[in-house]
């Protein structure tokens, strides 16, 4: 489907997974057109004119966990759907040109990201995949072809995803693709289309190409802002119990997956719960790597003016600040009668 078709138009998840899906699968089309799907987890029927007005004779979403029917009835072209959150298959049932490709369907327990997918087809771009994999929480087996073409990008010793999330170029470039994301749309499709123009993560690191200069400037003006946030979190970390509550209020920009995420490796023992407080509600990311935090959001929801959900460890979760209490009462009960 990606071979052939001369006018793709990508619907992608603005993180670090879906926009390397995106820059994987463009770059192998070598022509399309990108959407970022910002603020939202579903595809809406609303950005169907999209695929229209491009006159788009394929359409690929990526690493989006749901998307309206109204959507899929509006385009009558093939539809390709990649992505590995809790699968939709009643959803596409009754839709013969939708091809959805998520390895839960198979085993629940596989949740490779869209990245790891995306370069598994198209085998293009294999620094990109490997940041866009790990980016996720993922140890790609082609971690070793990628420390052989670029030995000084990986530590000499590591085991596991999170030695190379952090404190390395890898994770530098995790960074980088994720403060690029931010702002508005219009510059965030700036810096998506200039990193799928990119051809090596020296570029970025070094800032050897007009290119990487570009992307590395967004993530200078914005790491001072993120590490202001991060070492308050990390005070809050002196008084917590089970769970590592942060709350901040609202900022210039977003931070809360990247630093949730920070905070899970550095205090492995607890659960992150850092959020944002953003027009009357909390915004927060939630991140255990011990408890499945779905079932616990699910419950502390109930009655709440709020929604919420994601990967087993890993979930946002929004919540009206008139519930806030009556919402954390629960998920704070829930939380500690499982780590006793």
């Amino acid at each position: 489907m990606l071979e052939y078709a001369t006018r793709p138009i990508f619907y992608h998840d603005d993180d670090c997974d879906g926009t390397t899906s995106f820059v994987i699968c463009y770059q192998f089309c070598k022509e399309g057109k990108g959407i970022p799907v910002k603020r939202s987890p579903t595809v809406s029927h609303h950005l169907a004119h999209k695929a229209e007005e491009y006159n788009a004779d394929l359409v690929v979403i990526l690493d989006k966990p749901r998307v309206e029917s109204e959507f899929l009835n509006q385009l009558r072209v093939p539809i390709l759907w990649i992505d590995h959150h809790e699968p939709q298959t009643t959803v596409v049932k009754p839709y013969p040109h939708v091809l959805y490709l998520n390895p839960r369907i198979w085993d629940d327990s596989d949740n490779r990201p869209t990245s790891y997918w995306a370069y598994t087809i198209t085998q293009t771009n294999l620094w990109i995949a490997t940041v866009g994999s790990i980016g996720d929480w993922f140890l790609p087996e082609y971690i070793e072809e990628f420390k052989k073409k670029y030995p000084d990008l990986v530590p000499q010793h590591y085991n596991k995803v999170e030695d190379l999330y952090l404190d390395t170029p890898i994770g530098t470039l995790i960074k980088v693709i994720q403060f690029n994301l931010k702002g508005q749309s219009t510059e965030s499709r700036k810096s998506i289309l200039t990193l799928s123009r990119i051809e090596s993560p020296y570029e970025i690191l070094q800032q050897t190409t007009a290119k990487g200069r570009f992307l590395w400037r967004k993530y200078e003006t914005l790491i001072d802002e993120y590490n202001v946030i991060l070492n308050a979190a990390k005070q809050a970390a002196l008084q917590s119990g089970n769970i590592l509550l942060y709350l901040y209020d609202d900022a210039e920009h977003a931070f809360t997956s990247e630093l949730s995420n920070e905070l899970m490796i550095r205090y492995p023992e607890r659960v992150v719960f850092l959020g944002r407080k953003h027009d009357g509600f909390i915004k927060a990311s939630v991140r255990s790597k011990n408890l499945e935090i779905p079932p616990i959001l699910n419950e502390a929801l109930q009655g709440c003016d709020g929604y919420g959900g994601g990967h087993i460890h890993a979930c946002g979760v929004v919540v009206n600040e008139n519930d806030w209490e009556k919402f954390y009462a629960v998920f704070e009960k829930r939380v500690n009668e499982r780590m006793k």
